[in-house]
């Protein structure tokens, strides 16, 4: 008998126990990664409540949802790189016991500020349970399944996304919006203890040490990059508050990338990037989540406050968007492990920027129906799209930077979104839209250049995907 075949009777003798643990991992992940996104899909809808109940304009409740993606978005390396020297599945359990305690204090908030520091904390876990999740399913399932486990992993996520609108609604509507976040601790119990119970835990750790210098400067200079990019339009893009953080985070990001490339054992292994696949993945995703969090922050004002529609009405016409992403994700992933990912990553953006373009036409006389069914079309494009995406970023790391892979992944979502969210509401508000009253005219208008801006990230995104992503998964 030669090694190889030796190899493979080997493979198949341990292939049933190998698949029952990897289900039990996707089980675990996938119900964490369903519940949380269930958690987190209902606070866009609660800040019209939060603006009305606390004072506060639709730039300064926007921090509800920036602080959050802020901090996500500056610790998803370096939560991805402590995955991948002290385990996986200690990062992530210990995400999910912060998140349920900075879930109370989100909850309690006496006012904006308090709420803010909150959603902080509840960043950092999140980044903690973002870098985390994918690396332990890619790290546990055979290559030849990871479209098909990303794809199902995706659709806990948009499972999640399409209950917690609706539920959300309800909750706003019966009781307050802090209820929301209450909501998130008993399911940060429950996936806390499923994960002790199921998720492998190494007894040992990697030896290799920790970028400090790397750290120390992306912890710096990132925040100040995103601050300046966050306040710019409220601030004044040319102020001397805008320039000159923007030119020292830039400033250290550059000195990140210098000792980067210098380091043996750097926070983020730039050699990634070497990789078309890895970069153009990267990419499509950022476009992907940018266009998508453009709209998402206007649409629960313009349901509520241009149409007229209570919380839990404008609840169930969001989950349209998600729930046609449930449906389309894991199939897709199923099929990007047969014919590759290119053709599904490009043809699911496309998708997308058409269902932004007919999102684009909506006004005073738009039924619900015609909204949910442009956001239907945005469901479709992105269910398309993100599993054979995720698939072919993840498969072009090596294994020993699975927990940075990961994060990137994370890092290209939370950034988008973020990105989405500031240029959601400086597009809004420098066409001259405004928000807490019944819309006039010129609101439609700003919230339609708006969304054709949307699509325009969109479109970039699909000629990313056909330039960069290579044919076959993986």
């Amino acid at each position: 008998m030669t090694t190889s075949e030796s190899r493979s009777v080997n493979s198949n003798e341990s292939n049933p126990s190998r698949q029952a643990k990897a289900r039990v991992i996707l089980l675990t992940v996938g119900l964490g990664t369903m519940l949380s996104a269930m958690a987190g899909s209902t606070v866009t809808l609660a800040l019209p409540a939060i603006a009305k109940e606390m004072g506060v304009a639709i730039g300064e409740v926007s921090w509800v949802m920036l602080a959050f993606l802020l901090s996500v978005t500056v610790l998803l390396l370096i939560a991805g790189r402590a995955g991948d020297i002290f385990g996986h599945a200690r990062i992530y359990l210990t995400g999910f016991f912060l998140f349920g305690f900075s879930s109370y204090a989100a909850g309690a908030s006496p006012d904006l500020s308090v709420l803010i520091v909150a959603r902080v904390l509840q960043g950092i876990s999140g980044a903690m349970i973002m870098a985390t999740s994918p690396a332990l399913l890619t790290t546990s399932i055979d290559p030849s399944q990871r479209g098909k486990a990303l794809g199902i992993l995706a659709t806990g996520t948009y499972v999640g996304l399409t209950i917690g609108p609706s539920l959300g609604g309800a909750l706003i509507y019966g009781l307050s919006w802090r209820w929301i976040f209450y909501l998130n601790i008993p399911i940060s119990i429950i996936i806390f203890f499923m994960g002790l119970m199921f998720l492998p835990r190494s007894r040992k750790v990697n030896p290799t040490p920790f970028d400090i210098p790397g750290t120390l400067t992306l912890l710096i200079g990132l925040p100040l990059l995103l601050l300046a990019v966050g306040q710019g339009e409220q601030w004044g893009w040319l102020s001397t508050k805008t320039v000159v953080l923007a030119l020292a985070g830039l400033s250290l990001l550059i000195l990140f990338v210098r000792i980067e490339m210098q380091q043996r054992f750097p926070l983020l292994n730039l050699k990634l990037f070497s990789s078309a696949v890895f970069t153009g993945s990267v990419i499509s995703a950022l476009c992907n989540y940018i266009a998508l969090f453009i709209q998402i922050i206007l649409l629960p004002f313009y349901l509520m406050e241009a149409l007229g529609v209570d919380a839990k009405e404008a609840g169930l016409v969001l989950t349209a968007q998600p729930f046609v992403m449930a449906l389309v994700a894991s199939p897709s992933g199923w099929l990007s492990d047969r014919i590759g990912s290119r053709v599904l990553a490009v043809v699911g953006m496309l998708v997308l920027t058409m269902g932004l373009m007919g999102l684009s036409s909506i006004n005073s006389q738009s039924e619900i129906t015609i909204v949910a069914f442009w956001l239907a079309v945005m469901g479709l494009g992105t269910g398309i799209f993100i599993s054979p995406n995720s698939s072919a970023l993840m498969g072009s790391a090596p294994k020993t930077q699975q927990g940075v892979a990961g994060s990137l992944l994370a890092v290209s979502r939370n950034f988008g979104m973020m990105a989405g969210v500031a240029l959601s509401t400086t597009i809004f508000q420098a066409a001259g839209g405004s928000t807490g009253e019944a819309w006039q005219t010129v609101d439609f208008q700003a919230m339609r250049l708006t969304f054709l801006f949307a699509a325009g990230f969109s479109l970039l995104g699909a000629v990313s995907a056909f330039a960069k992503t290579k044919k076959t998964a993986g």
